[in-house]
């Protein structure tokens, strides 16, 4: 779902982050049998194999925060499985649920933290019943390199911080009067700036920005991996200054509409 809005006295967000050479596996699709014989088969989003955590296939209906925040309900497979990969402290491969047989990957996750507190619970349940929760199960990404493009003079570091600020601000007043739930998540590094909910929508928003009138910016290949997640969306801001408006895209929409020329390249010695 597309929304174009049109404001005064607001200022984008311009991100200057260089996106390296993706690999077509981070971008390729993979079926229920493909991802089988990639991880192991099952219906546990915690695929384990031989007392091995093989990777994770989550979907995001009953845990819209996946995969950095899931929920972990009742039952001893679920609980051990979780149990097990929180011991284990291993990077796996993440992939989650497109739609009927499609997965797509997200990246390498670790469980960092299982909380089973009340508190804790209350938090992150959603709209899902307290006494069907045994925990939350909090991971983190792998990290990748990134290259930041970025101005020498003072001046331009000063425009980028308030343009940054100001466009956060935007875009969250915009959904905040859709009747939304904000929360921001910049500091998170999970690859979208805001974490959007009403009732049971869950949407995750990476800002983009430019002070012109054309569509461009810089996307890291951490983003453009976490834009597999079908609630992810980006939200651009143009004219910015003087009349900005800004325009939200789903996934799919952005790999259509925009074209994905790499700044750099990582070089390695060709394997014989």
């Amino acid at each position: 779902l597309r929304s174009t809005i049109l404001a005064n006295n607001k200022f984008p967000l311009i991100e200057a982050l260089c996106l390296p050479q993706i690999s077509e596996f981070l971008l390729k699709t993979l079926t229920t049998d493909e991802l089988a014989k990639v991880l192991a088969g099952g219906d546990s989003y915690i695929r384990t194999k031989n007392g091995e955590v093989k990777g994770l296939a989550v979907t995001t209906d009953k845990n819209p925060e996946a995969p950095d925040i899931i929920i972990v309900g009742k039952g001893p497979r679920k609980i051990s499985n979780a149990k097990l990969f929180l011991e284990t402290g291993l990077f796996v491969p993440v992939y989650v649920k497109q739609s009927v047989n499609s997965w797509k990957y997200l990246g390498n996750y670790k469980a960092d933290r299982y909380l089973q507190d009340i508190n804790t619970i209350e938090k992150y349940r959603k709209d899902r019943e307290a006494e069907n929760i045994d925990g939350i199960l909090f991971l983190s990404q792998e990290d990748d390199v990134e290259i930041m493009v970025s101005s020498k003079k003072t001046s331009d570091v000063e425009a980028k911080k308030r343009t940054e600020i100001a466009a956060i601000n935007f875009v969250t007043d915009f959904y905040e009067k859709s009747e939304y739930k904000v929360t921001d998540r910049q500091k998170d590094n999970c690859g979208y700036d805001l974490l959007v909910e009403k009732e049971k929508k869950v949407l995750k928003i990476e800002v983009k920005g430019t002070t012109s009138q054309e569509q461009r910016f810089f996307i890291s290949r951490r983003e453009r991996a976490k834009s597999a997640d079908p609630l992810w969306r980006l939200a651009i801001v143009t004219q910015a200054v003087k009349k900005p408006m800004l325009e939200v895209f789903s996934p799919k929409e952005m790999e259509d509409k925009f074209d994905f020329d790499a700044l750099c390249w990582e070089c390695n010695v060709q394997q014989t």
